[in-house]
């Protein structure tokens, strides 16, 4: 049953950190406003993006420091512990994945806060499909919003879709490092927390479809990191597009072009559970052709890529609105 409509000066879709920094400000500038969020007010940087990250980062840094010490500095033993690194991404930076303290101070400057999805119904209206149930109409007098947000996607991989593996989310949330990893995908995601779990004890495999890691920068940041990530005993496979995904394989490390894992990792894409055992199938493929997930890239004309389907070529009519392509 839908609720009595409501007039609100603005109303914000999505409360993640661009929206909710716009929320913030226009009521504390007196305007009446109505958020509406569907999971954590401040989205997902301050949840499973940027600022757990650069815990974890940060701790893998000390790691790398600590075992420089021998022959430069005297001595040092280093023993890896994750558990304090979880403490902190929970006490410090996400306080358990709870918004209390995010959702208060919005609503500490008047702000109205709205558990649910939000869509556009009308010229100057939304309405909510609240969490608690119902529906709440809002009429907006001044303008709306559109700060929709994102999450993670599943790359349309044989057999990912059965088999237990992380996203970003479950990479961030872990109290547990796994004993071995697959990364599907060298980018920037990919390549830092892999490097994390690699200097906490992790054996990590990146797989990456272009020639090279982090294909959108400059070609001597990925040679770079390729190097580092030799020394570090990161295996990288450059030039492979995964073309399956099984679970229950016992196969002894590594068999390639097979890559047995405790854990199969696709920054971005969704998942929630820890699996037994699993392997990753690979195919080589031309340096040009990168795998992608193209969620915000439908088909158009001259496109050669679709929605559900692998980028593999580039068109002068079609630009990813996620990438820039």
């Amino acid at each position: 049953m839908a609720e009595q409509d409501r007039d609100v000066d603005v109303v914000v879709i999505g409360m993640g950190p661009g929206g909710e920094y716009a929320a913030d400000t226009l009521a504390g500038a007196g305007l009446t406003v109505a958020g509406v969020e569907d999971r954590l007010v401040g989205g997902e940087c301050p949840y499973w993006g940027c600022v757990p990250s650069k815990m974890m980062i940060r701790a893998g840094n000390l790691l790398a420091e600590g075992r420089r010490i021998g022959g430069m500095a005297g001595a040092a033993r280093v023993e890896p512990d994750w558990a304090p690194v979880a403490r902190r991404i929970r006490s410090e930076a996400t306080d358990t994945w709870d918004d209390a303290v995010a959702a208060d101070r919005f609503t500490g400057k008047g702000g109205i806060l709205f558990r649910g999805h939000g869509r556009i119904t009308a010229p100057g209206e939304v309405t909510v499909t609240l969490a608690a149930g119902g529906q709440q109409v809002l009429r907006a007098r001044r303008g709306i919003v559109i700060n929709a947000g994102t999450e993670p996607a599943v790359p349309p991989i044989p057999g990912l879709a059965g088999t237990p593996f992380w996203t970003n989310r479950e990479a961030i949330e872990t109290e547990q490092v796994p004993g071995s990893l697959v990364v599907l995908g060298g980018g920037a995601i990919g390549v830092e927390l892999g490097q994390v779990f690699a200097r906490f004890g992790s054996r990590v495999t990146v797989a990456e479809g272009a020639s090279r890691l982090l294909p959108l920068e400059e070609p001597e940041a990925g040679e770079l990191l390729a190097a580092v990530f030799a020394r570090e005993g990161i295996e990288v496979q450059a030039g492979q597009q995964v073309t399956g995904v099984t679970a229950g394989s016992r196969s002894p490390w590594p068999v390639a072009p097979n890559w047995p894992a405790r854990r199969c990792w696709s920054p971005p894409a969704a998942g929630p559970t820890w699996p037994a055992w699993g392997s990753v199938r690979s195919a080589s493929t031309p340096p040009c052709a990168r795998y992608r997930w193209m969620r915000s890239c439908g088909p158009r004309p001259g496109c050669g890529r679709s929605a559900t389907s692998p980028a593999r070529a580039r068109s002068p009519t079609c630009r990813c609105t996620r990438h820039g392509w």
